[in-house]
């Protein structure tokens, strides 16, 4: 007896060919019946006896294509209809609100790279080659559900051979949306720094490669906007492009051919490897090896940040030039992703070589993602290409859609609705009005893409980020507005990794935030859950002499830091070379504004006690990027003897670093003294972990990034704790926990805020 069954199923079944997936299993088994994309996800129904559909319906969830996730499968019962045969892929349905989950981009299939690879295949070198397991998915998309008419792909009418894939349900190209071939998809062209056309297609690559290969720096447009690329073992070439980016001393990425290219440069871990050589390709922090490339690339740190090419475009250029190449976004410092070749010249162009571009349109930029391993684990550092958006479902319905706006460094945007929960990828700093526009557009593609109104905001506390002006902005106007203390967000961000909702021991430890007191947080120890956080304890306060120029001058800190437990006087007699280059005057001058108070704000910042520490260990001056102070001192104590010292912790949970000035003043080395602190700080968590001894203990703030700190803090712990994997740690990750609270909040489920 026939059986027919509705199937209705969303997560990631759009755009990674799962509907071929299901064309296949019902083939298979002589199932008659249909499946189709709507706004939600995918819909089919199915007939047949009962083993046939108990197999299919097995199968349909525990044998899926690569890049498909399942969220929800309802399975209800439907008519039987006598005179059905076959199985149909049907016409797409775009009727309702859209829920259906975006793919991020994904890397190039080993299929398609050889099919690139093969003389004798009609994709043979063509830069653009994709099938439903990979390619561009987020960065092409201008509505759901994802079909070829709503991408970037719109205007590229398929040749009859990518038309007849594209429309064989058993082809791999099935409903591939950017499918293409040379004979009619898009193509590269090689210009000039003034914008003139040099070549075209095949000489355009070669183009490039020669130029590449004599030490020119070339634009080269890829999935999710262009990167500046040049020659990784030529110091000149890279000291151009730090001039044109203006960033001194930032690592740069290197972009590899393969594994046996980039062996020599690093020291890895297996897990190192499949992380950074897996589908989504991100960069991957890892030891530097013997190997010399520029000097230049990555000064006076331990990690080089390698990647892989994730398209055929990138795997060309690197066969071709069989070397290393720096590849690192086309934006000056500070400046959105460029995604144009007119914009890149504009920019750029008088101090770039060549522009390797090409036709395809980039929608919606999208930044390389950053990961490495730490205690461990995975570590997200960037979330972005090949991770984001991501979008982990929700247990239970909204009814009031909500968005999370982040802090003001390392921002995206969070929102969730219905029971989706989307988390976009990085956008960056907010500091201008570029990138503030970078932000209102991605909002607005979530609004496009799923009619998303929010009823309810979520923002940090501090009322000067540009993020919560804009959330105040909309509040003034009529919508509910939720401010979430900075550290509370951090520990919130970890929970909703784990699905929990505490109460959790947490430890936050980063650079500054805005404290529930009004003074800066940096080294909270809370217990903290969903609706709230209690403060147990925290670091010592010091001053930030200058208040932001402190962060970028860390012997004010230094100086701050000190003055809290000796004397001018004393503090001169240690001659520190830090203290000794501000001079007598300015010594004088600032050990005044510490005594006033006056533009000298006390801080509880352990990542402002990394950079004090850089300062006294002399390892730095002045502070080229965020998190330069803690990756220098980590360099420093790697391989070294941890010298002896800890923090005092008193009865109150204030934990004073006063303690570590005997050890870290007296001659020992500086890689000890270093290795020592680092000790310290790891022997500190473990003493607060075991004052909460009932409470899972839960990490998260860009000072936990430190890999030699989560490994050592990993070896003291008894029992698991719970950091963050796929959403960052640093301030990366502070939208997902303000959308955690919020969806926690009463307000959340209140029936008069409702998505429109």
């Amino acid at each position: 007896m026939n059986r027919r069954k509705l199937v209705e199923i969303t997560g990631i079944v759009q755009g990674v060919g799962f509907r071929p997936f299901v064309y296949g299993l019902a083939h298979a088994r002589s199932l008659s019946g249909w499946v189709c994309n709507d706004a939600h996800g995918v819909t089919l129904e199915v007939q047949g006896d009962d083993p046939a559909l108990d197999g299919f319906l097995h199968a349909l969830t525990h044998a899926l294509p690569p890049l498909a996730r399942i969220d929800r499968c309802t399975v209800t019962d439907r008519p039987a209809l006598p005179d059905e045969r076959g199985f149909a892929i049907r016409q797409s349905q775009p009727t309702g609100d859209a829920c259906a989950c975006i793919s991020p981009d994904q890397g190039a299939c080993p299929a398609c790279l050889a099919d690139v690879a093969n003389p004798l295949d009609r994709h043979y070198r063509y830069p653009f080659t994709n099938c439903t397991h990979c390619g561009p998915r987020y960065t092409i998309i201008r509505r759901l559900p994802y079909d070829r008419p709503a991408t970037a792909m719109a205007d590229f009418a398929m040749c009859p051979r990518c038309a007849a894939a594209y429309r064989d349900p058993l082809d791999r190209r099935y409903h591939a949306q950017p499918v293409s071939c040379p004979e009619c998809g898009p193509q590269l062209t090689l210009r000039g720094p003034d914008g003139r056309p040099l070549a075209e297609r095949e000489a355009a690559l070669a183009g490039a490669v020669a130029a590449l290969r004599d030490g020119a720096l070339v634009a080269v447009k890829g999935m999710g906007g262009f990167h500046l690329m040049c020659d990784a073992a030529d110091a000149a070439a890279v000291a151009r492009l730090r001039a044109l980016k203006r960033r001194a001393r930032k690592p740069l990425a290197v972009l590899c051919r393969d594994r046996c290219q980039a062996e020599p440069l690093v020291q890895a871990s297996e897990a190192e490897w499949q992380l950074a050589l897996s589908q989504a390709r991100p960069i991957t922090l890892m030891r530097k090896g013997k190997a010399v490339l520029a000097p230049n690339l990555a000064p006076g740190v331990p990690y080089l940040g390698l990647f892989f090419p994730y398209t055929p475009l990138h795997q060309l250029l690197l066969e071709g030039c069989d070397r290393p190449l720096v590849a690192t976004s086309a934006n000056r410092s500070g400046a959105p992703i460029l995604t144009e070749g007119e914009a890149v010249l504009r920019e750029l162009g008088h101090d770039l070589d060549l522009l390797l571009d090409h036709n395809r349109p980039i929608l919606h930029p999208c930044d390389d993602s950053l990961v490495q391993i730490a205690g461990g684990r995975r570590q997200m550092l960037r979330l972005a290409r090949g991770y984001a958006p991501w979008s982990p479902p929700l247990s239970q319905p909204l009814v009031a859609p909500v968005l999370a706006v982040g802090a003001q460094q390392k921002v995206n945007l969070a929102l969730a609705f219905g029971r989706t929960r989307l988390y976009g990828p990085y956008l960056g700093d907010l500091g201008s009005l570029a990138m503030q526009q970078e932000f209102e557009t991605q909002l607005a593609l979530y609004r496009d893409l799923y009619r998303f109104r929010p009823a309810l905001l979520a923002c940090d506390d501090h009322p000067g980020y540009d993020t919560s002006r804009w959330a105040q902005a909309q509040a003034d106007a009529g919508l509910s507005l939720l401010r979430v203390q900075h550290h509370h967000a951090h520990l919130l961000a970890v929970m909703a990794e784990h699905g929990i909702t505490g109460p959790v021991n947490g430890i936050a430890f980063d650079g500054t935030g805005l404290g529930a007191d009004g003074t800066l947080w940096g080294g909270e120890w809370l217990r903290a859950d969903v609706h709230g956080c209690t403060r147990l304890g925290h670091l010592k306060p010091f001053r930030l002499i200058g208040g932001e120029q402190a962060i970028r001058e860390p012997a004010r800190l230094l100086l701050g830091w000190l003055l809290e437990s000796m004397s001018p006087v004393a503090i001169r007699a240690l001659r520190l070379p830090a203290i000794e280059r501000l001079g007598e005057a300015r010594f004088a001058n600032l050990c005044q504004l510490w005594r006033l108070g006056r533009n000298a704000p006390y801080a509880s910042s352990v990542g402002r006690l990394f950079d004090a520490l850089a300062a006294l260990l002399d390892v730095v001056e002045t502070l080229d990027y965020e998190g330069e102070a803690g990756l220098l001192v980590e360099g420093a104590a790697m391989g070294a003897e941890p010298l002896p010292m800890a923090f005092a912790l008193d009865e109150q949970g204030v934990f004073d670093a006063a303690s570590l000035l005997p050890a870290l003043l007296g001659p020992a080395p500086a890689g000890q003294k270093a290795a020592g602190f680092i000790a310290a700080l790891a022997d500190l968590v473990a003493r607060l972990a075991e004052r909460e001894p009932g409470l899972p203990l839960v990490l998260a703030g860009g000072v936990f990034q430190n890999r030699l700190l989560m490994e050592q803090v990993a070896a003291r712990l008894p029992t698991p704790f719970l950091v963050s994997e796929t959403l960052p740690l640093n301030d990366g990750g502070i939208a997902a926990g303000q959308l955690w609270y919020a969806i926690h909040h009463p307000d959340a489920a209140r029936p008069g805020l409702t998505h429109e």
